[in-house]
């Protein structure tokens, strides 16, 4: 059992209220909770009183409206490039090179966060600029999140458009190239949006644990090479996880998508 003599009230009430929205049997809460039964029936009759849990007729928590109502409130006032930028800033000062935070919509992605790098040139990208799913880094890492038969139905309904020679164009290589990229978690654009561009991304989860935004970093291919930029996997990942962690992800990487 926790150390209740370390704990304040406090503490108490958080750690038993955290166990009451994981779990729904009171002796799953208390063993969640690792209090006495007392403690833990005492700490759940004030959340009941507050409304931050309810019990339901057959003897469970749930949470309740009041819980509810604050999380809503509390998704309303997200701004993922108020969350990201202290990730997105490290990166950026850790590499040198210019990353960027994109956003998935409908059947695009939509930069919404950049940091430039200390590189002397500057990548030619803008706010609000709108990238395919099929030959960008973020939007690869996007399309690996969402099952087959979706990209199947993305791909037919908005083609796989050549951007370069090196764009992918048919759906089997497509399918591939998404299934390498759930495999190691991360995706590439070897001049395959924009002649001389490489980038290496990985996907940002949400809550839902879908991924919804995706993170990447970008250098001329002059500069690096595609090997070359692949040492920066770990780090890229490791800025997209934190962002992840920040949004309530469940768990971070691609799981059940078929």
């Amino acid at each position: 059992m926790t150390d209740e003599k370390r704990l304040t009230a406090a503490d108490k009430t958080v750690i038993t209220l955290r166990a009451a929205i994981e779990n729904r049997r009171f002796s799953d809460i208390v063993e969640a909770a690792g209090f006495p039964k007392a403690t833990v029936h005492r700490i759940l009759q004030t959340l009941l009183d507050y409304r931050l849990v309810t019990l339901t007729p057959s003897g469970e928590y749930i949470p309740g409206p009041s819980a509810l109502k604050l999380a809503g409130t509390a998704l309303g006032a997200i701004d993922i490039s108020d969350i990201a930028t202290p990730y997105l800033t490290e990166l950026a000062s850790t590499t040198g090179y210019t990353v960027h935070l994109a956003a998935l919509n409908h059947d695009e992605a939509i930069y919404i966060a950049k940091r430039n790098g200390t590189t002397p040139y500057h990548i030619p990208s803008n706010l609000g600029e709108r990238l395919p799913l099929h030959t960008t880094a973020i939007g690869k890492c996007l399309m690996a999140g969402f099952s087959r038969e979706d990209v199947v139905n993305h791909a037919v309904e908005h083609g796989l458009k050549p951007h370069t020679p090196n764009s992918i164009t048919t759906l089997d290589a497509y399918v591939e190239e998404l299934t390498h990229i759930r495999e190691r978690g991360y995706s590439f654009d070897d001049e395959e949006n924009v002649p001389g561009i490489r980038c290496i991304g990985a996907p940002v989860f949400g809550m839902h644990g879908k991924p919804t935004y995706g993170v990447s970093m970008t250098a001329l291919a002059m500069e690096k090479s595609l090997s070359e930029l692949e040492e920066y996997a770990d780090t890229v990942v490791g800025c997209a996880r934190n962002i992840s962690d920040a949004l309530g992800a469940p768990s971070y990487g691609y799981s059940g998508v078929k």
